[in-house]
């Protein structure tokens, strides 16, 4: 219910999807402690239905929740979670170490890596790869097309002249689209893009928005994935890491292949949905903010006659392989191909998550947590905030490497009473919700140390729950923009 009380004061843009899950493994992990005690039957059963009712009354859409941390969960909380949110993908991170506070002899195990968030770049429930395009049909079938663009025509031109008097109810995009051209270009993609932000609309997805590095980025993509049309998304991974490693932290990437030549905007909105749902469930991903594109002209795979499939399902997948074992024809042919790159971050401040913390702390016991990131921003500092609760007082530190080991060296009767040297003190509490300075320089050489501490004389179980972020200005991304071209041939 607290859970519920801040979702409804600050809505969905308010919670990334790995806090949700946060939120609910806390609340799943407390109901089956609980549950257990009491005896209650089909636990597993009445837990999974009181957290799917209490997300559908807040309107939260399990199955687009695809983030979260699984590890460090028990094996129950973890079968019950994939009940809750089906389509979620654990995301690595390291489990905060918890150390026996000891006279003279500290558990010392070597250094566990900061946690990298994986790349994403699939579209929602793990569809990837580009749609294929077909061949057009006979003469008469092309005729009734063109004889149904020339209504669709008359019929746009009537409705601007006539435009209705009452304000339109449907959650449904307008069916009046000026752009009737076939030809693909800027406006052409404005127009697509256009469209694509009224469906994302009607499903409570925020619009996307034009974001320049997306395009150059999306031009690199072209030039690489050209070298090789036969694999999908061929050297993806590759760019990634040359142009956007830094960025892994907090970044959310998605690319769409497209081919669509001969199509209005609209036309290829239809043909998406119908003959491409995985690449029109990506352009829906409610995780992607931004996008940026490049239109380009190159050879690719196309299908010769009927296939009973016309989208590939993953990125490295070898085209012509795919469809021939679908009994399926394909033929190089010069065509224009859409590169779409979409992304949550464009510019300005971005939260990342460190870590969610989810343990039980017995007395004179401490857990600590390292934190060193190399971020790609020019700023001094950045703001850790750390947001935590205890069923029991602990004291919370912030130590440099030095200050730690000192920490660590202590004997349990001096650690009772200690209050520093370190770099921050937060006292002792029950409740932390603090933002900490920290040097980008020294999170760049030997970070940080956090440390939750229930080495306390009178010091009782402390279950410890809550999140750690670190916010910042990243640089933009320095990525070459179209000029030089990326390959001898005609393009855009």
């Amino acid at each position: 219910m607290d859970f519920a009380a801040r979702y409804r004061r600050l809505g969905r843009l308010g919670f990334d999807d790995w806090q949700i899950v946060s939120e609910v493994t806390s609340a799943v992990s407390k109901m089956l402690r609980e549950g257990r005690v009491r005896g209650c039957p089909n636990l597993e059963d009445a837990i999974v239905d009181v957290v799917v009712r209490a997300l559908d009354d807040l309107g939260i859409d399990r199955y687009s929740i695809m983030r979260g941390y699984l590890q460090g969960t028990t094996e129950d909380v973890r079968r019950i979670l994939r009940r809750i949110f089906p389509n979620v993908e654990q995301i690595i991170r390291p489990p905060p170490h918890v150390v026996h506070a000891q006279p003279r002899v500290v558990s010392r195990g070597s250094e566990v890596p900061i946690y990298v968030v994986p790349l994403n770049y699939g579209y929602g429930g793990g569809g990837k790869g580009r749609p294929r395009r077909r061949r057009r049909g006979r003469a008469i079938a092309g005729f009734i097309i063109g004889l149904v663009l020339l209504l669709m025509v008359i019929g746009a031109a009537w409705f601007l002249r006539h435009p209705p008097q009452t304000q339109q109810t449907s959650t449904q995009p307008s069916p009046a689209v000026t752009y009737t051209q076939s030809t693909i270009d800027p406006a052409w993609v404005s127009q697509f893009i256009s469209i694509v932000n009224q469906y994302r609309q009607s499903s409570g997805a925020p619009p996307l928005q034009y974001c320049q590095w997306l395009s150059n980025f999306a031009y690199v993509r072209f030039g690489t994935m050209i070298q090789n049309p036969a694999i999908s998304h061929y050297g993806f991974n590759q760019d990634f890491s040359k142009y956007l490693s830094q960025y892994r932290s907090f970044l959310i990437t998605g690319e769409e292949g497209l081919y669509p030549s001969g199509y209005t905007p609209s036309e290829y909105v239809q043909n998406l949905q119908s003959q491409a749902p995985l690449h029109w469930k990506g352009l829906m991903n409610s995780n992607y903010t931004y996008y940026g594109y490049y239109i380009g002209h190159w050879l690719d795979y196309v299908i010769v006659g009927s296939c009973p499939v016309t989208e590939i399902p993953g990125p490295n997948i070898n085209v012509p392989q795919y469809f021939q074992s679908y009994g399926c024809s394909v033929e190089l042919k010069n065509t224009t191909w859409l590169v779409i790159e979409l992304s949550n971050w464009c510019s300005g401040l971005v939260t990342f998550p460190v870590s969610v913390i989810n343990e039980g702390l017995s007395p004179q016991y401490y857990v600590y947590l390292p934190i060193q990131y190399n971020l790609p921003t020019s700023d001094k500092y950045v703001e850790l905030g750390v947001d935590l609760s205890s069923t029991s007082p602990v004291r919370l530190f912030v130590f440099t490497p030095d200050q730690f080991n000192y920490f660590k060296s202590l004997y349990r009767q001096e650690v009772w009473s200690f209050t520093g040297p370190a770099y921050y003190y937060g006292g002792e509490s029950t409740t932390f919700n603090t933002v900490i300075m920290l040097s980008t320089a020294q999170l760049t050489s030997g970070g940080y140390y956090l440390v939750i501490s229930n080495v306390l004389p009178s010091a009782q179980y402390a279950y410890i729950v809550g999140n750690v972020t670190i916010t910042y200005t990243p640089a933009t991304p320095n990525i070459p923009a179209p000029g030089t071209p990326v390959i001898t041939g005609s393009q855009t």
